[in-house]
């Protein structure tokens, strides 16, 4: 009987990627044999996934973790919440929800309101960007979440049975903890990441998984 060795997937997606023999076989040795990692990705590369060390795992990042994020602008952020930043009487109903001004306005507030569109195109900064990094960059704007995304929306399940030898397991995570929204995937050895690397190798991809360490 052939034995059949399989990256575990757990999570948002669940299920198995078989592993053909050859390269299970490598993984194996180099891997868990050697505790060495073995990532045999494609050259030129046009996307770079980072694995950093966490707690005995590695959390998956698409992009540079260490890259500044990319803020919205104001504009942006208030048309994402739904309102008409070209609108007046829509950006009053945003600062009455979002910055907690009085519905009646009185000539200050009204005031606040002109410098508001003159402010538009900038950056956003304090409650908005406090907003900003607890929501949306935990949730999809962040490198994490990014990760979590791009390979859940990938068919990295190939096998219709998980029964096998487990060469690693990768986890999906949606808030790992009460009243959290961090949104990742987590591979819980470099046997992992070889076996994910080998399937974005098979989907063609174009993807290189570098190690933080």
């Amino acid at each position: 009987m052939k034995r059949r060795h399989l990256l575990s997937l757990a999570g948002l997606t669940a299920g198995s990627c078989l592993i053909p023999a050859m390269i299970a076989r490598r993984i194996q040795d180099v891997c868990i044999g050697a505790s060495q990692p073995l990532i045999l990705a494609p050259e030129n590369a046009s996307t770079l996934i980072y694995a950093v060390e966490s707690w005995g795992g590695y959390e998956l990042h698409l992009g540079n973790p260490n890259d500044e994020p990319d803020y919205p602008t104001l504009r942006d952020f208030i048309e994402d919440r739904g309102f008409d930043p070209n609108d007046d009487d829509s950006l009053r109903e945003y600062v009455i929800e979002w910055r907690g001004y009085e519905e009646d306005f009185d000539e200050e507030q009204e005031g606040a309101i002109v410098g508001l569109k003159q402010d538009l195109d900038g950056l956003i900064d304090d409650r908005e960007r406090d907003y900003w990094m607890e929501w949306d960059m935990e949730l999809r704007e962040g490198t994490l979440p990014k990760a979590f995304h791009y390979l859940s929306e990938l068919p990295l399940i190939n096998a219709k049975s998980s029964n096998g030898l487990s060469l690693g397991q990768l986890d999906f995570i949606q808030g790992d903890r009460p009243g959290s929204n961090l949104t990742y995937v987590r591979a819980e050895d470099t046997a992992t990441l070889a076996c994910l690397q080998h399937r974005l190798n098979e989907l063609n991809e174009g993807v290189s998984i570098i190690i933080d360490t």
